[in-house]
């Protein structure tokens, strides 16, 4: 799996959350991040805006774009990559390298991807905002995408795992069963064109 900046410093914040430690300090950065708000996310961390060329009414621009409210969201994640070193920075001069036994570091990016990849299709297609609940974000491309009732539930697995991540509520009778039902609900993000 190629590993992407977004995936890997958002695994590693769901790891911190699954470890149970304390996020407060940076809650207000990992929110806006986890849901896509990418602008509110520069603006908190403050970092520079990377060089980007882009066609805009038939001109080219170019520059250190600053994030604009019409950027696609690709654009505004390439905007948002030099914020998401100094985070992941941040992030590791706080709580350091963390080892899980249950969740590999892979399966926390594919977490990351998984919710940031749903949430991205839904905002690009016009059906949800920034911070709707991930449930409504499932059902809202279920009606899109006339997605099936299996592959819907499947996706809906993969939200309870990833919320047993988060919030270590048991909603899985064990780690392992959790980890085999995020598989499928990720291989069916992939199948359906809902991933990244």
């Amino acid at each position: 799996m190629e590993r992407l900046l977004i995936g890997v410093t958002v695994g590693y914040m769901l790891k911190v959350l699954k470890s149970g430690k304390s996020t407060q300090e940076l809650k207000k950065e990992f929110d806006s991040i986890r849901h896509g708000d990418y602008q509110e996310f520069i603006k908190l961390i403050g970092g520079p805006m990377p060089f980007i060329a882009r066609y805009d009414q038939g001109e080219i621009i170019s520059g250190h774009l600053p994030p604009l409210e019409d950027d696609i969201e690709f654009e505004l994640l390439l905007k948002a990559a030099p914020s998401l070193r100094i985070f992941l920075f941040r992030c590791y001069q706080n709580y350091g390298i963390l080892t899980d036994l249950d969740v590999t570091d892979e399966l926390f990016q594919q977490l990351a991807l998984f919710e940031i990849s749903l949430r991205i299709h839904a905002k690009n297609d016009k059906l949800t905002n920034a911070n709707e609940k991930l449930h409504l974000v499932i059902e809202a491309l279920k009606k899109h995408r006339n997605l099936s009732s299996l592959d819907t539930e499947n996706l809906h697995q993969g939200r309870r795992f990833l919320n047993m991540v988060k919030h270590d509520n048991g909603q899985f009778d064990s780690w392992n069963d959790g980890v085999s039902a995020f598989n499928i609900a990720f291989e069916t993000m992939q199948r359906t064109n809902l991933g990244y």
